[in-house]
């Protein structure tokens, strides 16, 4: 995998779904940002990465809710301002809303959305289906790392809008449950698309588990499907 996960549960498990990677530049690249994922990326040598920037999905707490933390520990420990990469100008305004909130001032953080950012690590945000309080605000992301073309779905009950991007990409990293929810794709409802997806050379990584037992078990026997691995 190019991605290091900090943590592959759902919103109410204890290590929530997030990931790193590091760019050519060293940048350090963030995807979500909980508390338990804030509370692993301090066990990293922060301060060796020329920049930091974490990328947004959306809203809910497993996925910022240790943003202004980070925010602040990297603002007053190490004297660094990080950029936050919304996948929209809402969503940019959202989390400006919730820093501000929190207690964050502006000059502690960089924030711009993805249209503006610049950087050949992200192709596009891919707007998707999540949850009704938070329509037209969750997000995946198209990704180039390290020479691979990579979907990151975010939590998303639907595959239908990253289906034309799966189709070229090397690697995907999906949103999935073992359990029925409205909120999030279901594993073996699923797992004809994903096998039709591996058959034609895409990588399918499981993350966000509600039940990560079941969820190996259910794969267990099945060629380029697995769940992703936790540093």
């Amino acid at each position: 995998m190019e991605l290091t996960f900090l943590g592959r549960e759902t919103g109410l498990a204890v290590n929530h779904t997030s990931a790193y990677f590091v760019t050519g530049n060293n940048e350090l690249v963030v995807i979500d940002c909980s508390v338990s994922a804030f509370q692993k990326l301090k066990q990293l040598r922060l301060k060796d990465y020329t920049h930091i920037y974490v990328h947004i999905t959306h809203t809910h707490s497993d996925h910022v809710g240790g943003l202004s933390l980070f925010v602040q520990y990297m603002y007053f420990t190490l004297h660094r301002v990080i950029t936050i990469i919304a996948p929209s100008n809402t969503v940019k305004q959202d989390i400006k809303t919730l820093l501000s909130i929190e207690g964050c001032a502006d000059d502690w953080f960089v924030i711009t959305d993805v249209e503006k950012c610049n950087k050949n690590w992200v192709n596009a945000s891919i707007l998707t289906d999540h949850t009704p309080q938070l329509h037209g605000k969750c997000f995946g992301y198209s990704l180039s790392i390290n020479g691979k073309n990579i979907i990151y779905t975010g939590d998303t009950n639907t595959l239908e809008p990253f289906e034309i991007d799966i189709l070229g990409c090397d690697e995907l990293y999906v949103d999935v449950a073992v359990g029925k929810s409205p909120a999030h794709l279901n594993l073996v409802e699923a797992l004809e698309k994903f096998l039709e997806f591996a058959s034609n050379g895409t990588k399918v990584y499981l993350m966000h588990l509600d039940n990560i037992q079941m969820a190996e078990e259910i794969v267990a026997e099945l060629d380029g499907i697995e769940l992703v691995q936790v540093e």
